[in-house]
């Protein structure tokens, strides 16, 4: 087993999530699953690849784990449910167009979508559809 040192303020900095340059800790996205509702059937566990929710093997439910984890906007989970049992704190829409508004992402979108582009040159193509 390796031994690393423990992180400096700096690298435990580095470590937060970012969502276009904004501290993703200060951004108050992420599903609650009513427990009165919810049937536990996992379709919200199986369709959500950024492992926000955890099984709960007593219970035979899923819970909300990592929060942080669930990217903002997304309601996937939320619309796959057929109990209608998770929900969100907005209107997806109105939530990014405030968060954008607030902390002016404008320029690092634009930077971030660059540094994309140039990392992933297949997603470029033209006004033709044409690479």
């Amino acid at each position: 087993m390796t031994n690393f040192p423990p992180a400096n303020e700096n690298q435990q900095a580095q470590a937060k999530k970012l969502w276009h340059g904004v501290d993703r800790s200060m951004l108050t996205w992420f599903p609650t699953i009513d427990q009165n509702v919810c049937t536990g059937c996992g379709l919200c566990v199986l369709t959500c690849s950024n492992f926000v929710f955890k099984w709960n093997v007593d219970e035979k439910r899923p819970i909300t784990a990592n929060p942080q984890n669930c990217v903002l906007g997304c309601t996937t989970c939320g619309k796959v449910c057929p109990e209608e049992a998770i929900t969100f704190p907005d209107n997806p829409s109105v939530f990014i167009r405030n968060v954008v508004v607030k902390y002016k992402v404008y320029p690092k979108v634009k930077e971030d979508l660059e540094a994309r582009l140039a990392k992933f040159p297949d997603h470029v193509v033209n006004s033709k559809g044409e690479a």
